[in-house]
């Protein structure tokens, strides 16, 4: 068994990991919650890359919405708490169907052709 005092800005810490033996490490409480916290986003972000690119269809930002329907901030509220257009959660992040949006539109086409 090895003992050594490792500080998170150590590159040392990736080298103990793959080494794979027993070690034992002193790591203070923020240096452990960073080590942590920075773990997690990293995996978060790999998640949300890997969905976005199996994910065939188009997301787009509550914004990018606005801008296509030409609607407000609150329209957009209110269609996603009225159950029109529900949007998808992707590691804490809303996003809108591409399809959805573009149903809506030819919704309200075939409704002004009337």
């Amino acid at each position: 068994m090895t003992i050594k005092k490792v500080s998170m800005k150590d590159s040392l810490l990736q080298e103990i990991l793959e080494d794979g033996g027993t070690t034992l490490l002193v790591i203070r409480a923020d240096d452990l919650k960073k080590a942590i916290l920075d773990t997690v986003n990293e995996t978060k972000r790999q998640l949300e890359d890997e969905v976005a690119k199996n994910n065939s269809e188009t997301l787009l930002t509550g914004q990018q919405v606005q801008e296509r329907l030409n609607i407000s901030r609150t329209t957009l509220w209110n269609w996603r708490k009225d159950g029109y257009l529900l949007p998808i959660e992707i590691g804490g992040k809303v996003r809108y169907k591409l399809s959805d949006i573009n149903t809506i539109l030819q919704t309200n086409s075939s409704k002004k052709k009337q």
